[in-house]
């Protein structure tokens, strides 16, 4: 679906209303960014693998432009120059930032050590990587990313794979908003509802399916 579709799916709602549609993509884009920030994460919002170098003498990493958080199940890894069986990707351990510089302190000269990465921490726009890079090393990421937003008529991943829950999001906020329209605002709701459901749905399926179970959770 695109976006001029959906802008027409709302139109429909507020009795064709012809003269909301700019305000309806506007409403359109914040619903997006909303549920982009919110606690339930689409599995469609994560990213292919990302590789980022770390700069010599810098703990600092910044976060990918269209970062929103970390996959809990993808840690930040290192990736040696030869990687192999015998030398495969080695997860970086991840712990408070006052933790790490105390851990990774060296008691002779009060700095930080440095070497190859071995742990990091998220502090504001940053992965700090302990102990302190002293080479530009190989560090591969994947994360929950932003969707394209909706500048143009295009369908990107919300519309493509939850369209009910962007779109009764924005005709809740539009219809609540201007017009007071009670029963399109009730419409509006049903659709969230339905699309959170199926997100939720989805997310929980991809995560269990084909896997191992026993006793007490996972295998």
């Amino acid at each position: 679906m695109t976006r001029d579709e959906g802008v027409a799916l709302i139109q429909e709602q507020l009795g064709f209303r012809t003269t909301l549609s700019s305000s309806i993509v506007t409403n359109m884009k914040l619903a997006q960014q909303t549920l982009e920030q919110g606690p339930t994460k689409p599995w469609f919002l994560i990213t292919e693998d990302a590789y980022v170098r770390t700069t010599a003498e810098d703990e600092r990493l910044p976060l990918p432009d269209d970062f929103i958080e970390e996959v809990d199940e993808a840690v930040l890894r290192y990736v040696p120059d030869a990687v192999s069986q015998d030398d495969p990707e080695v997860d970086l351990d991840k712990d408070e930032y006052d933790v790490l510089r105390k851990n990774y302190k060296d008691v002779n000269t009060g700095t930080t050590k440095t070497g190859a990465p071995e742990a990091y921490a998220l502090v504001g726009n940053y992965f700090r990587i302990f102990p302190t890079p002293d080479d530009d090393y190989l560090i591969h990421m994947i994360y929950y990313g932003e969707d394209d937003t909706l500048d143009t008529n295009i369908e990107n991943k919300w519309l493509k794979y939850c369209p009910y829950l962007l779109l009764g999001k924005a005709g809740k906020q539009i219809s609540f908003g201007p017009l007071r329209d009670q029963a399109a605002w009730q419409v509006f709701d049903s659709w969230e509802k339905e699309g959170r459901a199926i997100l939720i749905s989805k997310n929980t399926a991809r995560a269990m399916s084909n896997m191992q179970m026993q006793i007490g959770g996972p295998h």
